[in-house]
């Protein structure tokens, strides 16, 4: 799993943020949130997941890395950050390329 620079949280303090962004990077399955990640099969714009779905063998099996873009206690707080990146990409270039604006 790769975690952006710039990652969006909700119902998180900074420090423990950083410190869950750590441990999706090395797949620590026993994480209660939900994450907000570019689509898994390349179609839309962005995906929630809630991450315990990942230990399902299903998920096991794509060889994809999965970027994740913000992470959240909740749904509705995933559902936020979708809108909050949504409105930043259209503020900064108003095309919608979640990639690029995350430089990735």
């Amino acid at each position: 799993m790769k975690v952006v620079d710039t990652l969006y949280t909700y119902g998180f303090e900074e420090k423990e943020a950083k410190l869950l962004a750590k441990k999706l990077k090395y797949n620590d399955k026993k994480l209660k949130l939900y994450i907000v990640c570019l689509p898994i099969f390349n179609h839309g714009i962005m995906e929630i997941y809630d991450y315990r779905q990942f230990a399902q063998p299903f998920y096991k099996k794509i060889k994809k890395d999965i970027t994740v873009l913000g992470i959240a206690s909740d749904k509705v707080g995933a559902e936020e950050i979708v809108l909050s990146i949504t409105q930043d990409l259209y503020d900064a270039c108003q095309d919608f390329d979640v990639k690029k604006f995350f430089g990735i």
